[in-house]
């Protein structure tokens, strides 16, 4: 048995003082409180005052101009800044079925019939969100887990678990993990066809878009970088660890980059980094066709860092070591 004993020993002088202002220091370096919310519409985490993103649940109305088969649910915007800046797009003018954080498969079959669940005009299949199945509250982070169909006609193809936890950080930036599983919700399987996109996206600014004639190299400053040092041109179709994104919203600088978690299917991914629109996608089939199937889920994770600031190469870098090296340690 540890037996403990006190003493009539005096701290010295400022102690107190000292460590309840370490303490604080400590607290302000780590981060304020996470909370996280939910409505009927939406899933809220904020940091602090700050918010940092929000999923949706129900099908958002779709703004003026755009044909009602872009509405969807189960995707995740506003991605913020630390900064307050909204960093993702939703419904843009060029590509209304760009739905900020989505995931997507493009080219595939199931039950004999071709199916896209990307290209919403097309109406060859839907995504939308079920339920939501659970709600985590801790003091360095805090997730939420729901339930997405994939559904062509009435019929359920896949069923999908998204996982995403948001960490405490401090105030300079956002850190966040989605861990996706895809299952097949009947006993056929899910073919994926060879193709150049589809599959975990983001979708930034409409600010950050190249339009058509535009003279400038980069809108808003705006810029791809992969883990590799290579741009939005020559970085397509690679298989980097991370792909960074960001320019300038409103006079400042955002950023933010994803990371492919090692173990996912066909590591590191194959990217889709687009010549002109401010998206890209983590795309598997650009290798080749694969199958999900029945009993078999298809499990993959990202991490999502998003800065106040320039993209910053050596500081994402870092990010990765640490995210990499957590992956080996946790097998």
């Amino acid at each position: 048995m540890i037996k403990h004993t006190t003493t009539n020993r005096r701290w010295p002088r400022g102690t107190f003082y000292s460590f309840a202002l370490l303490c604080l220091i400590a607290k302000s370096a780590l981060g304020a409180d996470l909370k996280l919310e939910q409505t009927k519409d939406i899933i809220r985490v904020t940091l602090g005052n700050k918010p940092v993103l929000e999923y949706v649940k129900t099908e958002k109305p779709v703004p003026e101009g755009v044909a009602p088969v872009y509405r969807r649910s189960g995707y995740i915007h506003p991605v913020f800044s630390p900064s307050g800046q909204e960093v993702t797009g939703d419904f843009p003018a060029d590509h209304a079925h760009q739905h900020a954080l989505f995931f997507a498969w493009t080219k595939s079959r199931f039950d004999g019939k071709k199916t896209d669940f990307w290209n919403q005009a097309k109406q060859m299949g839907t995504i939308e969100h079920r339920k939501v199945l659970g709600m985590k509250r801790g003091t360095d982070r805090v997730s939420f887990s729901v339930e997405h169909a994939f559904v062509v006609g009435r019929t359920d193809a896949l069923h999908e678990t998204w996982t995403v936890t948001v960490h405490r950080t401090p105030e300079d930036h956002f850190l966040f993990d989605l861990k996706s599983a895809q299952q097949c919700a009947t006993d056929k399987q899910f073919v994926l066809e060879k193709f150049h996109y589809g599959g975990m996206a983001f979708r930034g600014r409409a600010e950050w878009l190249k339009e058509k004639g535009d003279p400038s190299a980069a809108p808003a400053d705006f810029r791809f970088l992969t883990s590799e040092g290579k741009d939005r041109l020559e970085g397509n179709h690679t298989r980097p660890n991370w792909v960074s994104l960001g320019g300038k919203l409103d006079d400042q600088h955002a950023s933010v980059a994803i990371f492919g978690h090692p173990g996912n299917f066909r590591s590191p991914q194959p990217v889709r980094l687009h010549p002109a629109k401010p998206y890209f996608c983590f795309t598997p089939a650009a290798i080749d066709r694969f199958t999900i199937k029945p009993g078999a889920p298809y499990v993959s994770q990202y991490r999502f860092l998003v800065k106040a600031g320039a993209i910053d190469a050596e500081e994402i870098n870092a990010h990765w070591l640490r995210y990499a090296g957590g992956a080996k340690n946790a097998k």
